[in-house]
């Protein structure tokens, strides 16, 4: 059978029932995807209405002395000091080692046979802010011989030494080693624990611990372990010490913040009946993330690499994967992995430097040095957990290009103030 079809202009051509057919195929999935989109768009628009009104009570509630004081990632000064303080029996908070309790008995799950907490000494602490051995908390009872490592990570990596001797090359095995040759504990009473926002600690960092499973006890979490114990501490204050309970609960605002769990009932349940409404899209949206989140980062490599062409020397690609980098970038973004890769490049006196995309990103000096970017719009950029909204604007060309501006920039001024000790 043989269709008419008016051509552009005057008169008509001959097509065939396939090629007939064939249009209506094309035509009709055009349609499908157009309606879709279509769907996803209304749903964005009542999702983004949900979150401005939400948002404007939040905004009501902002106030908070934490974050008045500090970044929210500061490792030291605010969290390893904060939750050193509520550890300590000695503190101000009065509630002697009720805290502490809860957290070795119901957190760690340390039993008493295992470690005493009468007469045992958390440091830092009020009256001495200085870690003990560079580890971050240290809770030990000298004259029971035992102790318990607690080695904090948000933004830093765990740090290895290839000069230093077996057993002291990876953080967390240094660690354990350096307080085992002191003497002053049992081996069996040595516990190491790796407290972090989502990640696990690395291998090396491990090292000899790795299958020790006496002294190695593993990773707890902000969003899961600590924001349960600030909850149960809450939940034992006295109405009398209203204050101390008040401290704790803008702690506690702050992890919920840090690790979205922020959200009212009303407004998650609020948020379902959305996605209930628009099965279909999410699932699409869902399915298809991974590969968004792929091209954001390929794309911000790219990008980045070009742009250091300019001032640097010899830049190029990496992965600790020993793999095909395009291989790697999948491993971040379709499976999670933390993995240290990203650009080296030289400068004119042949010392190599690096931006990497392990953990949050960060650049350094190769062997010597190791910083966070300062700047606000990429300070918390991290490509395995893809969930800040600095990382999410990269998926966005022009965010990412003002990225890489910034990134290039706070380099050079490092450079011209001399900051590092290059030579």
């Amino acid at each position: 059978m043989i269709f008419w079809r008016r051509k552009r202009g005057l008169g008509f051509d001959k097509i065939s029932v396939k090629q007939k057919q064939t249009e209506k195929i094309v035509y009709f999935r055009e349609l499908k995807y157009y309606k879709k989109m279509e769907k996803l768009h209304e749903m964005f628009e009542s999702i983004n209405v949900l979150k401005i009104v939400y948002d404007r009570e939040r905004e009501r509630k902002r106030f908070n002395v934490f974050t008045a004081l500090y970044k929210d990632n500061e490792e030291v000064r605010l969290h390893s000091r904060f939750i050193s303080y509520l550890l300590s029996p000695k503190s101000g908070h009065g509630m002697n080692d009720v805290f502490l309790e809860i957290f070795i008995r119901e957190i760690l799950k340390i039993n008493e046979e295992e470690f005493d907490i009468n007469g045992c000494e958390v440091i830092p602490n009020e009256f001495n802010k200085k870690e003990e051995d560079e580890i971050d908390i240290l809770i030990k009872n000298i004259k029971k011989k035992e102790v318990i490592i607690i080695e904090n990570k948000l933004d830093a990596k765990d740090s290895f030494h290839p000069h230093k001797g077996e057993g002291y090359k990876g953080q967390l095995e240094r660690y354990f080693n350096e307080t085992k040759d002191k003497n002053c504990y049992m081996e069996s009473k040595i516990f190491v624990f790796f407290l972090t926002q989502h990640r696990q600690p690395d291998d090396n960092s491990i090292g000899i611990l790795k299958n020790n499973f006496e002294n190695w006890k593993g990773a707890i979490f902000y969003g899961n372990q600590i924001r349960e114990w600030l909850e149960k501490c809450i939940n034992k204050i006295p109405s009398e010490k209203l204050l101390v309970k008040e401290f704790i609960q803008q702690y506690l605002n702050l992890i919920n913040k840090m690790t979205h769990n922020d959200l009212t009932k009303e407004e998650r349940l609020e948020l379902k009946e959305k996605v209930a409404e628009n099965l279909e899209s999410i699932k699409y949206l869902n399915d298809n993330f991974k590969h968004v989140k792929w091209h954001a980062v390929d794309d911000f490599w790219i990008e980045l690499k070009k742009e250091l062409n300019i001032t640097y020397n010899n830049v190029r690609l990496y992965s600790d994967k020993n793999t095909e980098f395009h291989k790697t970038i999948s491993e971040v973004t379709h499976e999670n992995k933390d993995i240290n890769h990203g650009i080296l490049f030289d400068f004119e006196d042949g010392i190599t430097a690096y931006v990497s995309g392990l953990g949050r990103l960060s650049w350094g000096i190769v062997n010597k040095e190791w910083f966070t970017f300062e700047n606000k719009n990429i300070d918390d950029i991290c490509f395995s957990e893809f969930a800040s909204e600095n990382t999410y604007s990269l998926i966005d060309k022009k965010n990412m290009e003002d990225a890489v501006n910034i990134i290039i920039n706070e380099i050079l001024e490092k450079q011209k103030e001399k900051y590092l000790n290059l030579k």
